[in-house]
């Protein structure tokens, strides 16, 4: 009796952990479903590694009270920050830096649907590293998933001279590139970050990024005087501040820490999922806001996506 009563305890703490876990994450997809519409119109003004500057020095400026907060309560504080800067510093602005270069190049929607394939490595790499279980299904699943995916990649060899010009072929195996380095940084989060206060560690990322996308903008503009006459330049543009703003607050300090609060419960390879989401921000926003256009072939690519992921998912309904 008494062994029934903890194993009914324990599935009720199960499911609300869940729960929770969704919960994040549908606060994670929306925030980071708008992000690409909302950053690309600031890449007419400024570049990618000066959005990033601006991105995280807003972020570790705005995050200052949280820092005096947990700093005097975490115990180990220098393997942390050692663990987080290592993960951070190389596989995060890795990732960072190819989605937002690709993002320059090619038009806010094509590069939010690319970005969204990201799962499909997530959930290799999670049978590889973490050792999740893949089942027969699941591999038929993402093979068909793949295919979408290189189907939206090869968008502007397909259409070949159909002059369709804001999208690019280099933009988005960049963006492809940053959705491989995202893999891999979901899962080594996924693996170092279970048992570290999330909201710390994203407030540590946020000041490894600044160190590192700082002397970045500095070699990319030629000096830091002629960066820091370009960070005036920039800073005379309301999209440039909305971008950058946007992201530091939305984008890192909740989306960030939503993300990392979601993936506690659940399975790397689920957490992802909840990008297939996305779709239902980006498109709409991107059509109205910068009003691009949405292709027939991205459509039925993203249709193929949705039907490996369904296949490779079902598990989940279980």
């Amino acid at each position: 009796m008494l062994t029934m009563i903890v194993s009914m305890a324990r599935k009720k703490t199960q499911v609300k952990s869940r729960f929770s876990s969704y919960l994040f994450l549908i606060i994670n997809t929306i925030v980071w479903g708008a992000a690409l519409i909302v950053v690309k119109p600031a890449f007419e003004v400024t570049t990618p590694f000066r959005f990033l500057l601006y991105r995280y020095m807003i972020a570790a400026i705005l995050s200052i009270p949280l820092l005096i907060h947990y700093l005097p309560k975490i115990k180990n504080l220098k393997k942390i920050i050692a663990k987080v800067t290592l993960i951070e510093g190389v596989i995060g602005t890795i990732s960072l830096s190819l989605l937002y270069f690709g993002l320059s190049l090619t038009s806010a929607i094509e590069a939010s649907l690319i970005s969204t394939t990201s799962p499909i490595f997530v959930s290799i790499l999670a049978v590889a590293i973490l050792k999740e279980r893949e089942e027969k299904h699941e591999i038929v699943g993402l093979l068909i998933a793949f295919i979408g995916t290189l189907l939206l990649i090869l968008f502007p060899l397909i259409n070949g001279n159909s002059g369709i010009t804001d999208i690019s072929l280099t933009g988005n195996f960049l963006i492809l590139a940053g959705n491989i380095f995202t893999a891999f940084y979901y899962i080594f989060t996924k693996k170092y970050y279970q048992k570290l206060p999330k909201i710390l560690v994203a407030v540590i990322s946020f000041y490894v990024c600044l160190i590192i996308f700082a002397p970045l903008s500095a070699v990319e503009a030629g000096g830091i005087t002629n960066l820091l006459a370009l960070i005036q330049q920039d800073s005379q543009h309301f999209s440039v501040w909305v971008a950058s703003g946007y992201m530091a607050l939305f984008g890192s300090i909740i989306g960030y820490t939503a993300y990392l609060k979601g993936q506690e419960g659940i399975e790397a390879s689920e957490a992802t999922l909840f990008s297939y989401l996305q779709p239902l921000v980006y498109i709409p926003m991107g059509i109205w806001f910068l009003s691009e256009k949405i292709y027939p072939l991205q459509i039925g690519s993203l249709l193929i996506i949705l039907l490996g992921v369904i296949i490779a998912e079902k598990r989940f309904k279980k």
